[in-house]
C-alpha cells in the first residue's frame, strides 16, 4: 500500500505531457469539424478591407472628446454569403497554419511516448525532432507567403480600388523551429556521447 501510494504521488511529467498533447489534438480536431462546417454551410467571413477604405470620422459613436479612430488600423469586414473562391481563400490563411501545428504535435506526443518506455534517446526521437524543427522552420515561411497572398485576394474580392493588406513575419515560429532542431542535435550527441563511453566500458 505505501508502494502505490508513493507511486502515485511521484509526479509523472512526461505522462502530463502526454495528457496535455491528447487534450490539444482533440481540440484541434473540434477546431477541424467546427471550421469545416463553417465552409459548408458558408457562414460569414470576416475579411480585412485594406488600407482603401476610408472610415469617415462622424461614423464612429462612442468615443470621448479628443479620440478618433486609428488610421493604420486594419479596417474588417463581414461577407454575409461569400462565394466558394472567398472560402478557399478564406481557408488558405489559416489552413498551413493549423497544418503545422497537429504535425507538430502528433510528433511530440511519439518522442514523449517513446521517452516514457525508457529510450528518451532514441534515434527515431532525433529524426522527429529535426523533422518538426524543419517543418515548423520552413512550413511557417510557407504558410505567411500563402497567408499573404490569400488576404491579397480575399480583399480583392471586397474593396474596389486594388487592396493593400499585409501579414506578421512568422519570427516566433521560427524561432521555435530552430530550437527543436538545436534540441535534436543536442540529443545527436548524447547519442554519439553514449557511444563513445560504451566503447570505453
Amino acid at each position: 500500500m505505501k508502494r502505490l501510494l508513493a507511486r502515485l504521488r511521484r509526479p509523472d511529467y512526461l505522462g502530463e505531457l502526454r495528457t496535455l498533447l491528447f487534450v490539444a489534438l482533440g481540440v484541434c480536431a473540434v477546431v477541424a469539424v467546427v471550421n469545416v462546417w463553417a465552409m459548408v454551410a458558408r457562414d460569414p467571413i470576416s475579411v480585412v478591407a485594406g488600407a482603401g477604405v476610408v472610415v469617415p470620422p462622424d461614423a464612429v459613436t462612442g468615443l470621448r472628446p479628443g479620440v478618433r479612430l486609428d488610421p493604420d488600423t486594419e479596417l474588417h469586414v463581414l461577407v454575409d454569403h461569400p462565394s466558394v473562391a472567398q472560402v478557399g481563400w478564406h481557408a488558405a490563411q489559416s489552413l498551413p497554419w493549423f497544418a503545422i501545428v497537429v504535425f507538430a504535435l502528433v510528433m511530440l506526443l511519439l518522442v514523449v511516448r517513446a521517452a516514457r518506455r525508457g529510450d528518451p534517446f532514441a534515434a527515431a526521437n532525433v529524426r522527429r525532432l529535426r523533422a518538426v524543427g524543419w517543418v515548423v522552420l520552413l512550413g511557417s515561411l510557407a504558410a505567411f507567403e500563402l497567408e499573404l497572398l490569400a488576404g491579397f485576394q480575399l480583399s480583392a474580392t471586397v474593396v474596389a480600388e486594388p487592396p493593400s493588406t499585409g501579414a506578421d513575419l512568422p519570427l516566433g515560429w521560427c524561432l521555435c523551429g530552430a530550437g527543436f532542431l538545436a534540441l535534436a542535435e543536442i540529443i545527436q550527441r548524447g547519442r554519439a556521447l553514449q557511444a563513445e563511453l560504451a566503447e570505453v566500458i
